[in-house]
């Protein structure tokens, strides 16, 4: 009886020994990098493959050596790589993570030592009891080039795509994607279509409202801020841009106003920082403001002393305005209404279409081929789209 006690207490102390060990035996992240800012990379070569990359981040052992910590992850060899360079050796690197005063975290970097190893060296070298990384350098660029702060410079002004109440939806050549935001840097000449890939884009449907149209601001980049909370103030715009962050713009214009996709693409790149928003209101709201839009042209059109080629561009803004918000709301009624009304709609509105037509060529009869044909014309089609426009606001509340 005491024999097998003594041989439990025996197990018992050997199982505790092996545990201090274990809890001794500590593992370390140890990264192996190229100088990305440069271009530079590493070759890896592994037991089955071999590839390129800017880094390579390792689990090593306290009491390993860096080469046997490789040997055990099947690496073969690493190799720094940096066209038009000479590799000058790994330097150790003590990596702090610090936030700025928005809280954004960002990685600082700090010599441990002064001293360049060589591959040889450094595979001899022992794994520390800390996080580090060893830094390939190169001959043409000073070690302080390695860890100034990063300063962010962009050579031409940027664009703010917001996505406003609802979602962005990014159709992507392999899968889709939904974004509240994203900001892009264009090129000189292109356009917005071009350089914010509005032919990939879709806007996805805010809860209780339909996408009116894009509004685009032109800003003064050093008036923007980032904000912890919503700034309400007069003459200032706040934009959520996730959550617990806001962009904040002071001084800015309106560029254009509830625009299309199509109009929106179209529009050239300018030397200024610009915020695409897209707009979301529930279809009294896009009435009461397209509404607005048409009294103005109307008083316009009744007031002014206006030539008669002015006033036939007046009178086709005018029916651009209701064709537009006509399509809108086709649009939005073929996303919500079931099958069987949606074809119903469908045919009335071919019917609707058929009719417009024989009432603008009889308004326009007695003037036809003089200088007012464009003027009544326009008008009598702009009435009769926003007779209709009423109807479906009607059919889709």
């Amino acid at each position: 009886m005491k024999k097998k006690l003594l041989a439990l207490l025996t197990a018992l102390c050997l199982l505790f020994a092996a545990a201090c060990l274990a809890e001794d035996d500590v593992q370390v992240d140890v990264t192996l990098e190229g100088y990305m800012e440069a271009g530079g990379r590493l070759y890896v070569t592994w037991t089955d493959e071999a590839y390129e990359t800017d880094g390579l981040g390792l689990i090593g052992t306290v009491g390993q050596t860096i080469g046997e910590m490789l040997q055990h992850n099947d690496i073969l060899s690493v190799e720094p790589m940096l066209e038009g360079d000479v590799f000058e050796g790994w330097m150790e690197v003590a990596e702090t993570v610090v936030a700025d005063e928005f809280g954004f975290e960002d990685e600082v970097y700090s010599l441990i030592t002064d001293r360049c190893y060589t591959t040889e060296e450094l595979m001899a070298l022992p794994v520390p009891e800390y996080n580090v990384t060893y830094m390939a350098k190169w001959a043409g660029i000073p070690a302080e080039a390695y860890f100034a702060p990063y300063e962010e410079t962009v050579v031409f002004p940027s664009i703010t795509l917001l996505s406003g109440d609802g979602t962005i939806l990014i159709n992507g050549e392999e899968e889709q994607s939904e974004i509240a935001w994203r900001v892009v840097t264009p090129e000189p000449g292109q356009t917005f279509g071009e350089v914010l890939e509005l032919d990939k884009i879709a806007a996805v449907t805010a809860e209780g409202k339909l996408f009116a149209g894009w509004t685009v601001y032109e800003y003064d980049v050093e008036t923007m801020e980032v904000s912890e909370t919503c700034v309400e103030e007069e003459g200032v715009l706040c934009f959520e841009l996730f959550e617990e962050y806001h962009m904040v713009l002071r001084e800015y214009t309106v560029c254009h106003e509830l625009i299309s996709t199509e109009e929106l693409s179209a529009v050239v790149c300018e030397e200024t920082d610009h915020v695409v928003v897209a707009t979301w209101m529930t279809a009294e709201e896009y009435l009461a403001y397209v509404k607005e839009q048409s009294d103005a042209i109307k008083v316009s059109l009744e007031q002014e002393p206006l030539t008669q080629t002015d006033m036939n561009l007046k009178s086709e803004e005018l029916r651009v305005l209701w064709d537009e918000a006509l399509n809108l709301l086709l649009d939005e009624a073929k996303k919500s209404l079931p099958e069987a009304e949606l074809e119903k709609l469908t045919a009335e509105q071919s019917a609707w279409e058929a009719d417009m037509k024989m009432a603008v060529e009889a308004a326009g009869k007695e003037v036809e081929g003089g200088s007012m044909y464009p003027l009544v014309a326009n008008t009598e089609a702009a009435k009769l789209a926003e007779e209709r426009v009423y109807n479906l606001c009607e059919l889709l509340k």
